[in-house]
């Protein structure tokens, strides 16, 4: 209704319908985002005849952020230490909330939006699987998929459904016992589940034939980014693929490694970038080229930050 309304228009398909559904939590909010868009601007530049400021998605005049991402072993192990200990925080406080930061999903009201929080995992699931078909990659010839940040494994009974073996991998033990109860209850048994403490740990992963990480990696600064990046591509098999989602560019960002390990850690959600040429670096490096990347808009405020999926094939 809201798309015949605003835009005199049927949606696309279903899935933007879905993934609205997921993102607009009121009417007011439904309605911002509409009328906000640039699309119904320009509607609106056409019936008032008079133009509208709209926001341009992702300025190409905007400068390049400076980020450090080459440090020593002791400042990467401080740097995952710090990112454990904050997401262990979030598991024993608000494990569901830290996955899908929408409000109905604090611990106080989640009960009432179970179905609709796990439901949206199939979501994010699909996009994968459609992204490999149009990929020329076909699905059902990949054995094993690593999950990078299961969560509470919203996701990964999707992925279970599609792969004969999922590896969900996850640096909170919180978050990882709600996963393996909420697969237990629906009787998925061909998950492995692996708490990464240490960052060493992914070193001792083995080789698989697909990677997904979405809204993970972000969450972890750019040298820990790029770290995790280059040792989970040097795991994918020959002819393997990985779908990873990164944010690439926030206006006015940047990152010190001395500056960030004197910082106070916050006990909350970190949101960090790792610029497009350092992800490309990191695949050339790791045997791997780019198949396919797509802005996502799944960092808001598109005029001031960046986010890209990329779909990597090792060589």
């Amino acid at each position: 209704m809201a798309y015949q309304l605003f835009l005199g228009r049927d949606p696309e398909n279903t899935d933007v319908v879905n993934n609205l559904c997921q993102t607009a939590q009121t009417p007011k909010h439904l309605r911002d985002i509409f009328i906000k868009s640039p699309e119904f601007l320009q509607r609106m530049t056409e019936v008032l005849q008079k133009p509208q400021a709209i926001r341009q998605r992702h300025p190409f005049t905007l400068p390049k952020i400076p980020v450090e991402t080459i440090v020593s072993d002791d400042a990467m192990d401080q740097m995952f230490d710090r990112i454990h200990k904050e997401w262990e925080h979030l598991g024993q406080t608000e494990p569901y909330w830290s996955v899908v930061t929408q409000p109905q999903y604090y611990q106080a009201e989640f009960e009432a939006h179970r179905e609709q929080f796990y439901t949206s995992g199939n979501y994010t699931s699909q996009i994968f699987l459609a992204t490999l078909r149009r990929c020329g990659v076909n699905p059902a010839q990949l054995h094993t998929c690593l999950e990078v940040g299961c969560g509470v494994g919203r996701v990964t009974g999707y992925l279970a459904a599609a792969f004969a073996k999922v590896i969900a991998a996850d640096i909170s033990s919180q978050h990882i016992a709600i996963a393996k109860n909420h697969l237990q209850s629906k009787e998925i048994h061909n998950v492995e589940f692996q708490h990464w403490h240490k960052v060493q740990q992914m070193h001792q992963l083995p080789q698989v034939d697909a990677i997904l990480s979405v809204i993970t990696l972000q969450h972890n600064p750019p040298p820990v980014m790029a770290w995790m990046l280059k040792t989970l591509l040097t795991q994918l098999r020959s002819g393997g693929v990985a779908y990873i989602q990164i944010p690439t560019y926030r206006n006015g960002y940047f990152f010190e490694v001395e500056r960030y390990l004197h910082s106070t850690p916050p006990n909350t959600l970190e949101m960090h970038f790792l610029p497009q040429q350092e992800v490309f670096r990191i695949m050339t490096e790791a045997g791997c080229h780019c198949l396919e990347v797509r802005e996502d808009g799944m960092v808001g405020a598109e005029d001031q930050m960046l986010s890209n999926s990329f779909v990597f094939q090792k060589a």
